[in-house]
């Protein structure tokens, strides 16, 4: 039984930089559990993002049928077995209608499993506005794949949903992140929370995008609230926003505000190195599920502040003092000021521990001994 794993295009600006590249986050845990696979990779058409939200329109229509040209050539050849499974990133992989054409077809049983983020079930994900003719497709792949992991009951909810299908097929389970290994690329020491408080700033950092779903003014709301903190934001790529009216006011608050810096992130590596700094990392995101920035800041040892929003009520049930009443300035602002003069809790620590094992319950849900 063999893995053929498609990974995500690894852009230095973005976690995939670690979790899909070469011996990253993903073939960490296929080595440790002894797992038989086959990295897939394909062509990128650049070193960033362009066009587009999240991954780039063209590069990831390319890199991912470029993937599907070189596994197909496999299939046809017999390299691809009965029981084999073909694992890939991200539900919305272009082409991947042909493994399904090609397993009807020619009656070799290889299974399919992907990882969902969102797509147009979500009203607040860059999708949606596509959903006249996206979600007739997606309603096709929910049937067609044989094992689709979320991270989300309420987003497995929306599936049902939407999809008007009991996704049996579908696993709730941690996002698959793998902290050691991070720290190994990163060549930093394991526990890097317990390092990172000997260094850390009085100051707040805005991890999200400052696209519209990210709910970006309510966060420059908060900057303007609170003149007495310094806030940093981070620019992973030129382009700043999808919404003109918050380039227009970011702009404002960059020559008036005193209290907000921005710094180029353009490699994660930086980004990592804010976190390692920051008091505080805080979030406001419309469009969000249990989100890597959280497992990413408790990793750095920063103290998260997140809204009573989807899945962050459940994340952060044991630990009230990180969740701020949503879009509620003057509770966002009382939790903030607390928690700059918190030192981090350990016991935060656990919830990064539960995403670190997922990998472990993806395998054995797509029928791997481990």
């Amino acid at each position: 039984m063999k893995l053929w794993y498609l990974p995500l295009e690894p852009y230095q600006e973005r976690y995939t930089w670690y979790m899909s590249c070469k011996n990253g986050w993903a073939e960490d845990n296929f080595k440790s559990y002894e797992i038989n696979f086959e990295r897939i990779e394909g062509k990128m058409l650049g070193k960033t993002i362009t066009t587009g939200v999240v991954l780039d329109a063209y590069g990831r229509s390319y890199y991912s049928m470029d993937q599907l040209n070189k596994l197909i050539l496999r299939i046809r050849n017999g390299d691809v077995k009965d029981g084999d499974v073909i694992y890939t990133e991200d539900f919305w992989q272009p082409g991947i209608e042909a493994l399904f054409y090609i397993r009807q077809l020619t009656g070799i049983k290889f299974k399919v499993g992907c990882f969902f983020h969102a797509q147009t079930v979500d009203s607040t994900d860059f999708t949606y506005p596509m959903r006249s003719w996206m979600r007739p497709i997606e309603k096709g792949m929910v049937k067609a794949y044989d094992y689709i992991f979320v991270t989300s009951d309420i987003l497995k909810e929306l599936m049902q949903k939407h999809y008007e299908s009991t996704c049996r097929n579908v696993h709730v389970i941690g996002l698959p992140y793998n902290s050691e290994r991070l720290l190994y690329q990163l060549s930093l020491p394991q526990q890097m929370w317990k390092v990172a408080q000997e260094q850390k700033e009085p100051y707040v950092l805005f991890s999200s995008r400052f696209d519209k779903e990210k709910n970006p003014h309510f966060f420059m709301d908060l900057v303007e609230s609170c003149p007495d903190i310094q806030f940093k934001i981070v620019r992973p790529r030129k382009s700043i926003s999808n919404d003109p009216e918050v380039i227009e006011r970011l702009q404002y608050l960059f020559k008036h505000c005193k209290n907000l810096n921005q710094v180029d992130t353009s490699d994660k590596k930086q980004y990592y190195e804010l976190l390692t700094h920051a008091k505080v990392q805080f979030n406001c995101a419309k469009q969000d599920w249990v989100s890597w920035t959280i497992l990413e800041a408790i990793t750095f040892g920063c103290n998260p502040l997140y809204p009573t929003w989807k899945d962050f009520p459940w994340v952060l049930k044991d630990h009230p003092d990180h969740l701020y009443n949503a879009w509620n300035l003057v509770d966002a602002s009382k939790k903030l000021r607390k928690l700059l003069q918190k030192p981090f809790d350990p016991s935060l620590v656990n919830i990064v521990n539960y995403h670190d094992t997922s990998w472990h319950q993806y395998l054995f849900k797509m029928k791997f001994n481990v």
